[in-house]
C-alpha cells in the first residue's frame, strides 16, 4: 500500500498592517508627561521640544523633557 502525501494546509490571510503615519500627533511641547524607562521612571516632566521624524544620532521619534529631581525642593541650576 503506497503512502499518500498530506493534503495542502490552507493558510490564513494575513490582517493587513497599520501604518503608523496615521497616528495623530499627541505629544506637544508643553504637556505634562509621566517619564516610564529610565532613572527617571514615574517622574513628571514636561515636554519642551518634540522630534517627530528622529534625529541622525536617534533615527526614531523622541522629544527633550525637562522635570525636577526631587521635589518639592527649589529649583537649582545643579538640577538641569
Amino acid at each position: 500500500f503506497g503512502s499518500r502525501p498530506p493534503p495542502p494546509t490552507q493558510l490564513a490571510p494575513a490582517a493587513p498592517r497599520r501604518s503608523t503615519a496615521a497616528m495623530g500627533k499627541f505629544i506637544k511641547a508643553g504637556r505634562v508627561v509621566v517619564l516610564l524607562q529610565g532613572r527617571y521612571a514615574g517622574k513628571k516632566a514636561i515636554v519642551v521640544k518634540v522630534f517627530d521624524d528622529g534625529s541622525k544620532s536617534r533615527p526614531f521619534g523622541h522629544c527633550l523633557v525637562a522635570g525636577v529631581a526631587q521635589a518639592p525642593l527649589k529649583v537649582t541650576k545643579r538640577m538641569s
